[in-house]
């Protein structure tokens, strides 16, 4: 399940992440899904269009990406010589844009890995992207065509790249340490750095062809390396450097060396550190650099000025040669800044994390403008879809989207939607929607629109003040909010009035983390639970009392709960440490339940949705399932999804049977053909819209 950073420094793993990944982490965000982000400075909620061609509908696959919603998480970032830029994505893979930065197209062929941490390009063209889990790939015409070239490298989580003069490439890793090549990248020899395998964020090469690394060993935090002969021996260079948690570098046209510090108190204290020797030593160069969170990102430009962009204060620059510092964010609505290019013009291209995407500056700075049509990236949580076939996207991260025209064309919509952690959304008899969020920059829980989106209104009316993972409405109007947060203080709240006020209706809910909801054609509802060994609780009477409904329900987390045409109940659950998950039924109203896994090849399941004829869709962290008879078989229905077989963690079917996928990266994905009749339906032909021109 792909997740955002939790930890206190910045979007890069440190010491301290460690630490809790080995400890916590695993039950934290595997079982219980957290993916809490840090505190998100998002200062517009202006609406955004993105209209493009056609959605495609190759024959072969099942299903087909839709045009939005737009953005991403733009990780790294390179310009090749013909101003072509490239943006590596979490989930999304690697865009690339020939006119600019004002579209861009998915550039994925061979790409088994779509989770790009790095991108270095060679004067001759050939491109490389270093992934989360999958090595180096390289292509050799533009992008077109991906091949994996990892002979010889053991650590293949690749989180930075350098490539010298001479055309040798450096390839930093997650604790592996530095590896070469000499040839292309057709093989790599692991160099030691001084650290015992260190993981390597950054890597620079200057024009002698010194390289420098950024390394955290296992244990401590180590600082910089240096290395005068091409890798083959290195020297710890840290006089001066009071923060060794080293993040970013940046080398200006005299030499100078900057670099770039995590959080205070992991490694040290300061947040930009200069060197005019080479690295030999150090000075704190931060006058004017107001941000506490760590610099994930330097450049510098042939102008002389240097950026620094900061994981939640946006972009800072220096025309001092780092003396003093300026914040540059006119325009910048997405303010954790992780990458930067320029190209030949002396255009700015930073990359933006929790769904942003990429913005340019043309003037040095000074303003900021969103360049993301084509862009789709996103990570989509919630889905709901209106009886006339509206379609809304929940992002984690840019908040709303909606389609009228079956995907074809997505226009933001967070007038009033001041929380932009989108967890979970339902569409109300009256019309009306609602839509769960986490909270995060203390915005979150529960808010309705009445006007199909245009506005939103915050309706926790000061009682909900936890993070809102399910929302159900009955028949009646009667809202069901599930909340995130132990014991009897969390739980399900209920409101009767279409949103103006709740209840806590807790009674019997020992659990209090809820994740799923579900109601029948009964009234009964249903709560899934998760990380308290609960599993089901039902209620028979329209919340006010809770029972255990758990009997046979082996796998107790259950992220994803939905009801049949004929009454059985499916609880969608994910594993712990690796033991439970997978799909139960219950035919007896949640009195009993029977596992049905045959076929499901991937046990950790996030989504449910029933089609009109029964069939049932399951999104998984690894693909997509269709059952035809009742959950008794699964069929892999993954063809067609970025990345291949990538996490599903939303499902909704439109009214013509056409099914809907929010993806981890890859924005919503459409079937290819409606899932209720074999005959093609006719394609959309999309209205053009104008784009609104992002704030200056």
């Amino acid at each position: 399940m792909k997740t955002k950073s939790d930890d206190l420094s910045a979007f890069i793993h440190s010491r301290l992440v460690l630490v809790l990944l080995v400890s916590i982490a695993v039950i934290v965000l595997a079982v219980l899904g957290s993916a809490s982000a840090q505190p998100r400075n998002k200062a517009s909620s202006a609406q955004r269009q993105n209209v493009k061609r056609n959605v495609e509908r190759p024959a072969d696959n099942f299903w087909a990406q839709t045009n939005g919603p737009q953005g991403g998480d733009g990780i790294a970032l390179a310009t090749n010589m013909s101003g072509h830029v490239f943006v590596g994505t979490q989930g999304g893979g690697i865009f690339r844009s020939i006119d600019n930065g004002e579209t861009w197209t998915g550039v994925n062929n061979g790409l088994t890995d779509t989770n790009v941490r790095a991108l270095a390009i060679k004067a001759a063209g050939q491109i490389f992207g270093g992934t989360w889990s999958s090595g180096v790939f390289r292509s050799t015409d533009n992008g077109d065509n991906w091949t994996a070239v990892n002979n010889g490298l053991d650590s293949l989580s690749v989180r930075s790249l350098a490539i010298n003069s001479g055309g040798d490439i450096f390839a930093g890793t997650f604790y592996g340490g530095v590896y070469r090549s000499v040839d292309n990248g057709d093989n790599w020899t692991l160099l030691n750095t001084g650290a015992a395998g260190p993981y390597v964020p950054a890597l620079a090469i200057n024009a002698s062809g010194d390289v420098f690394a950024a390394t955290w060993d296992v244990k401590f935090c180590t600082g910089i390396f240096r290395s005068t002969d091409n890798g083959d021996s290195w020297t710890e260079i840290n006089n001066g450097l009071t923060n060794l948690g080293i993040l970013s570098f940046a080398i200006n046209e005299n030499g100078d060396v900057f670099a770039g510090a995590d959080v205070d108190g992991l490694c040290g204290n300061g947040r930009v550190f200069r060197s005019t020797n080479n690295g030999d030593s150090w000075e704190l160069v931060q006058s004017g650099l107001s941000t506490g969170n760590g610099i994930n990102a330097l450049l510098a430009t042939s102008g002389g000025a240097i950026f620094a962009g900061s994981y939640g204060d946006g972009v800072f620059r220096s025309t001092d040669n780092g003396d003093n510092w300026t914040p540059v964010n006119t325009g910048l609505t997405e303010q954790r800044v992780i990458s930067f290019t320029v190209d030949q013009n002396g255009d700015i291209f930073a990359g933006t994390y929790v769904g942003g995407g990429v913005f340019r500056s043309s003037d040095n700075g000074n303003t900021w403008v969103e360049r993301n049509n084509g862009l789709v990236a996103t990570d989509v949580r919630a889905i709901a879809i209106k009886s006339d076939n509206t379609i809304f996207a929940g992002t984690y991260g840019t908040g709303m989207d909606r389609s009228s025209d079956t995907g074809q064309s997505w226009e933001q919509i967070n007038n009033g939607l001041f929380a932009h952690f989108i967890r979970s959304l339902a569409s109300a008899p009256n019309g009306h929607i609602f839509a769960g969020a986490d909270f995060v920059d203390g915005l979150g829980g529960v808010f309705r629109s009445t006007d199909n989106g245009q506005s939103w209104t915050d309706v926790n009316q000061g009682v909900i003040e936890f993070d809102v993972r399910a929302l159900a409405i009955n028949s009646n109007g009667h809202i069901f909010a599930g909340t995130y947060v132990g014991g009897t203080i969390g739980g399900v709240w209920r409101s009767t009035d279409d949103g103006e006020s709740w209840t806590h209706v807790n009674n019997g809910d020992n659990c209090g983390l809820i994740w799923s909801l579900a109601i029948d054609s009964q009234g009964h509802i249903f709560a899934g639970t998760a990380g308290c060994g609960d599993g089901v609780y039902r209620s028979t009477d329209n919340g006010d009392t809770w029972q255990l409904a758990n009997t046979g329900l082996t796998s107790t987390n259950v992220a994803a709960l939905a009801v049949s045409n004929n009454g059985h109940i499916f609880a969608g659950t994910r594993s712990l440490i690796g033991k439970g998950g997978g799909i139960f039924r219950s035919s007896d109203d949640g009195e009993t339940w029977t596992e049905e896994d045959n076929g499901l090849t991937a046990l950790d399941v996030n989504a449910l949705s029933i089609n009109s004829v029964g069939h049932i869709f399951a999104g998984t962290d690894g693909g997509a399932f269709q059952s035809k008879n009742d959950g008794a078989n699964w069929l892999d229905v993954s063809s067609g999804l970025i990345p291949p077989r990538g996490p599903i963690d939303a499902l909704a079917i439109d009214s013509e049977g056409f099914a809907f996928a929010g993806t981890a990266g890859g924005g919503v994905f459409r079937s290819v053909q409606p899932t209720v009749r074999s005959t093609p339906a006719p394609r959309p032909r999309p209205t053009p819209r104008p784009r609104p021109t992002p704030p200056l």
